[in-house]
């Protein structure tokens, strides 16, 4: 076989290893690409960083197992900037696979920065309507939510015994895979005057712009490359610059492969041209 038919004839098993090995290293082993900070991504953090020690965030875990990849890392990296700077969470999610994921997610935050369940933080659960539950805790937080996840009654919770409505919420910060972001902007902020920011999926980050540039949704997290953003300039490394890499690195191999098929394919070509003379 000539050359250039062996460029266009890559055993498939070579490829498949080939990207497989180049997602995993940069996760196993991160390898420190440039990440540029857009300006939605600075706003977002601008937010949290004007929220001040003991100011309490509504975090909203508004999605699923099937974008956990995307959005992980933003929840993360959210976490972990509030309890550095010892800002309470009151925790929730709208989709009831949710559950699972906000529990994990908030005990390791919490357990890293050695944080009391109750006092610096808590997980109020699911509410199976997401729309009524955006209204309902705009009047009380408490009748909304009667009791937490875990069934102990929010009067009787530290945390909640300042946290009536959205008036005692310096910041929504809602994580979400869907349109949630724009209900929470318009419902808890058009309606109560709550101030929102969001992580969103790629896909879906490109319909928040039109509430960023109204001022609606003051800042947002675009993707992974938002999250990667957002740990930059938190200075805390995570999934997301490590997916950011591996997304690149993945990428470029994908590039080479075709311009290698691409190339035999003009080689064959001349020499099929050059036999028919």
């Amino acid at each position: 076989m000539a050359f250039y038919d062996r460029m266009m004839s890559i055993d498939r098993r070579i490829i498949f290893l080939s990207v497989g090995l180049a997602v995993a290293i940069p996760i196993i082993a991160p390898l420190g690409f440039p990440v540029q900070v857009s300006e939605e991504t600075r706003s977002f953090h601008r937010e949290m960083a004007a929220l001040k020690p003991g100011d309490t965030i509504l975090l909203s875990f508004d999605y699923e197992g099937d974008v956990m990849a995307e959005l992980n890392p933003m929840a993360v990296a959210v976490l972990r900037h509030a309890f550095s700077r010892d800002i309470k969470v009151v925790a929730i999610t709208t989709y009831a696979g949710g559950t699972g994921i906000a529990e994990r997610l908030l005990t390791e935050a919490a357990t890293r920065y050695g944080k009391t369940y109750g006092i610096d933080y808590v997980f109020l659960g699911y509410n199976p309507d997401w729309s009524g539950t955006m209204l309902r805790l705009g009047e009380s937080f408490k009748a909304t939510y009667p009791t937490d996840q875990y069934g102990k009654s929010t009067y009787e919770i530290p945390i909640m015994q300042n946290v009536e409505t959205y008036r005692d919420i310096a910041l929504v910060v809602s994580i979400s895979g869907s349109a949630l972001s724009e209900y929470w902007a318009i419902w808890a902020g058009g309606r109560y005057g709550a101030k929102v920011i969001s992580g969103n999926t790629a896909i879906q980050a490109i319909l928040i712009y039109p509430y960023y540039k109204a001022g609606q949704i003051p800042g947002f997290l675009g993707g992974l490359k938002g999250a990667a953003e957002y740990e930059k300039l938190i200075d805390e490394p995570g999934m997301g610059i490590r997916g950011m890499d591996a997304q690149s690195v993945a990428h470029a191999l994908m590039l080479t492969f075709i311009i290698v098929g691409n190339v035999g394919y003009f080689f064959s070509r001349r020499a099929q041209a050059r036999q028919s003379k």
